[in-house]
């Protein structure tokens, strides 16, 4: 059974733009099975989306840690 991930509209679109820059060179599924598009009042304060870009390997130089905002803001 996989989990239901909730996101703001802007989420999903900083998300789509995570997938284009990084799909030729993550190995793993960058896009969730399934989400929910949620407003941005319902998204939980303080909450964000996470997800590692590049390779496998948490910490290693070619890998990144992505942040995504409720409004859509990235940061790593």
């Amino acid at each position: 059974m996989s989990t239901v991930i909730k996101f703001t509209q802007q989420q999903l679109d900083a998300l789509y733009q995570v997938y284009l820059n990084w799909q030729d060179v993550t190995p793993h599924p960058i896009m969730p099975e399934s989400f929910e598009v949620i407003s941005t009042e319902d998204y939980e304060v303080g909450g964000y989306y996470g997800l590692w870009v590049g390779t496998p390997i948490c910490g290693n130089p070619g890998s990144m840690y992505i942040g995504i905002e409720a409004d859509g803001h990235t940061h790593s």
